[in-house]
């Protein structure tokens, strides 16, 4: 997938996440201001309903029926308003009724005309009927703003209560008021949890569509992550295809030439020029079976086909093998390789031949990847649980921030288009693994000693018993 196409589509999914949160986010805001409106609505017609219920009371006292009595003399809760006794009458004959008592009624003070324990049920009442439960307290003000009642609570805040925007008049029948030019009063009602109430009330709604934004963060993020890395992984397996043919195509163009070279008559052959070429057959040869082993490795490994056969393994003897094996190799660039074996116990349990193979790999990548002689030391130190073998070198470095990348499976730093030294990425992916099934591990650090911040070295550590262990490693 090219590099356009990803930041398109990243493009494409950012926006739409987050056309998505703006869709919803206006969502909720529209539904807060309609559940808003619906309980504006619905608290402007309870006081309403409690106006009216008032006006009731108040008729059924100037016909003689207290609140609290009843018929047969018996006690009533205070809510009731006696409109039991009236039932009988529709709402027009009521009003008529109402207009007719107080239009010849005296004007009394309000402290007299409502009763705050009535009012406080009245109004509890209305709420209940609508469904509303909160808290809330009610104040009756005249049309100065001036505080005559307040409730349920004496110590309620006037200023809130004055300048609650939920208000209804009170005694709106009452014509002697209006004819005398008395003041109208106005019945005050604070919800001070308005706005948590509501957002209560959409919480289900708010709460699942939060998680399924987070859902739909998560998977994007993670199909990103997956796009980079199938990218990367793309990139990588170009990287080997070429550098696999650049690698091939050397040593069957060396093994052709020395070929025809051997089989021309017409060119003139001393033993020493036949002994070379077959030389370069050989080497060319080997350089093949090496690369082949290598592919070949990394997929048993990939495909988790590595069998292990643990035996005691005297790690001191491997590595002077190995030393002596390349040797040679180092020795034809001017350079040497040497082994401090400075552990006390040196044995464990493991596959010899894996063990071998892993530091001739390191050995090899040492002396590739050095622009001058290379130096290659090799240290051992134990300690009660583990043995430690640290391969230094002098080469050309590895950056920092490439040292954790370099055991990926097929990951080489990056150089460009130049293929000076060979290699496919697959030699560090093998060795950690071999490594890491021994029950080991292996890590990666500059080479102080090796002047000009050039160097690098590999610190591998190999417990005496690990998971695979049957039996007890022989140390010493």
């Amino acid at each position: 997938m090219e590099k356009r196409t990803v930041t398109l589509l990243i493009m494409a999914i950012g926006i739409a996440l987050l056309g998505l949160v703006a869709v919803q986010a206006l969502w909720v805001h529209g539904t807060l201001a309609l559940r808003d409106a619906q309980f504006n609505e619905s608290i402007g017609s309870a006081l309403m309903a409690v106006s009216d219920r008032l006006e009731r009371a108040e008729a059924h006292r100037q016909l003689g029926v207290l609140p609290g009595e009843g018929t047969g003399g018996g006690k009533i809760g205070p809510a009731n308003t006696g409109a039991d006794t009236l039932g009988a009458l529709n709402d027009e004959n009521l009003n008529e009724l109402l207009r007719g008592i107080l239009s010849g009624a005296v004007p009394r003070p309000i402290n007299e005309r409502i009763d705050p324990r009535l009012l406080d049920s009245l109004i509890r009442e209305e709420l209940q009927l609508r469904r509303i439960s909160c808290r809330y307290a009610f104040g009756v003000l005249d049309d100065g703003g001036r505080v005559w009642l307040i409730g349920p609570q004496a110590d309620a805040d006037t200023a809130q209560v004055r300048n609650s925007p939920h208000r209804t008049q009170l005694f709106r029948s009452d014509r002697v008021r209006m004819q005398q030019g008395a003041s109208t009063w106005w019945l005050h009602l604070l919800v001070p949890n308005r706005p948590s109430m509501l957002l209560r009330s959409l919480w289900p709604i708010l709460a699942t569509s939060g998680l399924l934004l987070l859902l739909v963060a998560v998977v994007f993020g993670y199909a990103m992550r997956t796009i980079f890395r199938q990218k990367r992984l793309g990139d990588i397996k170009n990287d080997l295809v070429n550098n696999l043919t650049h690698e091939l195509k050397t040593p069957i163009s060396t093994i052709s030439l020395a070929c025809e070279a051997l089989m021309d008559p017409g060119m003139p052959k001393s033993e020493a020029q036949v002994h070379q070429l077959i030389g370069m057959v050989r080497d060319e040869n080997k350089r093949l079976g090496m690369l082949v082993e290598n592919v070949l490795l990394s997929a048993v490994t990939d495909q988790g086909g590595m069998r292990l056969r643990f035996t005691d393994v005297d790690m001191h003897a491997v590595l002077a093998e190995v030393v002596r094996s390349g040797a040679l190799q180092a020795e034809k660039r001017g350079g040497k390789i040497e082994l401090k074996a400075g552990a006390e116990l040196a044995h464990v349990r493991g596959d010899r031949t894996f063990l071998t193979s892993i530091f001739h790999n390191l050995i090899d990548n040492a002396v590739k990847y050095c622009n001058t002689s290379p130096i290659v030391h090799i240290t051992t130190r134990s300690d009660a649980s583990s043995l430690i073998i640290s391969v230094c070198d002098n080469g050309i470095g590895i950056p920092r921030g490439e040292q954790k990348k370099i055991f990926d499976r097929l990951y080489r730093i990056p150089t460009g288009n130049i293929h000076n030294v060979k290699g496919f990425g697959l030699g560090l992916s093998y060795v950690k693994s071999v490594v890491e099934r021994h029950g080991g591990s292996i890590r990666v650090e500059n080479n102080p000693s090796a002047g000009s911040g050039t160097g690098s070295c590999f610190i591998i550590t190999l417990p005496f018993e690990h998971e695979e262990d049957q039996a007890p490693a022989v140390r010493g």
